[in-house]
């Protein structure tokens, strides 16, 4: 039996934005160790919820200091 998305990332959380076809992001939620911003890995203006581009820059501040928000 294979393990739904969520089971598999059970000790991460998840981001509750929503993409742009309105479906939920459930991408990984990070937080910026420089100035405290939290939200997921995404490309550009892709999810609500979204904190960080692709290339791990924080959106808010442009650190790249993104960490797992546990």
């Amino acid at each position: 039996m294979a393990l739904a998305y969520d089971q598999l990332k059970t000790e991460l959380s998840l981001c509750t934005g929503t993409r742009k076809a309105g479906q939920q992001c459930n991408g990984t939620v990070y937080l910026c160790g420089e100035c405290g911003a939290r939200g997921c890995k995404q490309n550009q203006g892709t999810c609500t919820g979204q904190a960080f581009d692709v290339l791990d820059r924080c959106l808010t501040c442009g650190a790249h200091a993104m960490q797992p928000a546990g």
